[in-house]
């Protein structure tokens, strides 16, 4: 029994490519993109940042620091909301098929800026999930089971009814471990593939 669709985004809905952060970074700051690739990493403070434990402009003042760049916070948020490039099109057409006939729903390891720049800029195609689930808004980020758990609990759905895509390895077997059906999508042919096997297909 499937009583929802649960998505990722980027990765899943909207493509995302960390070189156009790095580029727009080494332009505004001077440094070589090499020497800022080689700095930047998913460390203890860009997992607070996506869990709402610190904000934005902790963020910014802690990474400028820590790699050693110079530029405004205006000039960050530009790179840092530079990685979503578009919604992915036969994901969102596929989306559009299925909002009328079973619920849809996003949760996200993201943070306050990317939430505001995908709510503005991509409105009509996120438009079609009954809800997006935000780590930074719930406290808690992907594997970790309670980002999980929370949504099952908060829309009163059993985990084993729920059918979870995602693009990372580690977060489809954070959902596998508490029950959901997970689908690995490394590109959009997993979701349909998937999706064409259920009575959603038709």
């Amino acid at each position: 029994m499937i009583d929802l669709l649960l998505f990722d985004l980027g990765g899943v809905v909207i493509d995302i490519d960390f070189e156009r952060m790095f580029k727009k970074w080494s332009l505004y700051s001077g440094l070589p993109i090499q020497e800022i690739k080689a700095a930047f990493s998913i460390d203890a403070a860009f997992e607070q940042h996506e869990r709402g434990q610190i904000d934005s402009a902790d963020y910014y003042r802690y990474l400028c620091e820590s790699i050693g760049m110079e530029m405004s916070f205006e000039q960050f948020s530009e790179g840092w909301n530079d990685i979503m490039v578009a919604p992915i099109k036969p994901t969102v057409k596929l989306l559009k098929h299925l909002y009328t006939k079973i619920p849809l729903y996003a949760l996200s390891n993201a943070n306050p800026l990317h939430k505001a720049y995908w709510e503005n800029t991509y409105a009509d195609e996120l438009g079609y999930f009954n809800q997006i689930f935000v780590s930074s808004d719930i406290g808690c980020r992907k594997p970790d089971p309670g980002a999980y758990l929370l949504v099952a609990e908060e829309l009163n759905v059993d985990p084993q009814n729920i059918v979870f895509f995602d693009d990372l390895a580690d977060n489809v077997e954070g959902a596998r471990n508490l029950g959901m059906q997970a689908v690995h999508v490394k590109s959009p042919t997993d979701i349909t593939s998937f999706i064409a096997s259920t009575h959603l297909g038709s």
